[in-house]
């Protein structure tokens, strides 16, 4: 409320917005619309989704390096924490071995130890 000069109030109205502009009609056009658009706009999320993945795997296998053992290769191991060392301070040693390449099946190796006997995979 505002004062005029004579003391009288003047009460000013601002028209809202909401109230004003709903059409039953109208409203329930729009939403079809809105519909319609709701599937191009989930196949646009899936498109940018996919781009996303697919630039960070690319990122991820630029960093991995392809490991490629023969039989008869010596190969070092982790020492993991859950092994019998796993009460490591940070002064052990993180690897153990050297070990003998027995066999390469698929995707994985087979070690020996010095002595000969196969060693089981961690």
């Amino acid at each position: 409320m505002l004062r005029g000069r004579s003391g009288n109030s003047v009460e000013i109205r601002a028209p809202k917005s909401r109230g004003g502009v709903l059409r039953p009609m109208t409203n329930s056009q729009k939403i079809r619309e809105h519909l319609d658009l709701l599937e191009e706009a989930r196949d646009a999320a899936r498109i940018r989704t996919a781009a996303y993945q697919h630039r960070v795997a690319r990122y991820y296998n630029k960093k991995m390096k392809a490991w490629q053992f023969d039989v008869g290769d010596l190969v070092l191991r982790g020492i993991e924490a859950t092994s019998e060392a796993g009460r490591q301070n940070k002064l052990s040693p993180t690897r153990e071995g050297p070990f003998l390449v027995s066999a390469v099946p698929q995707r994985s190796i087979q070690t020996r130890n010095r002595g000969g006997k196969l060693v089981p995979r961690a």
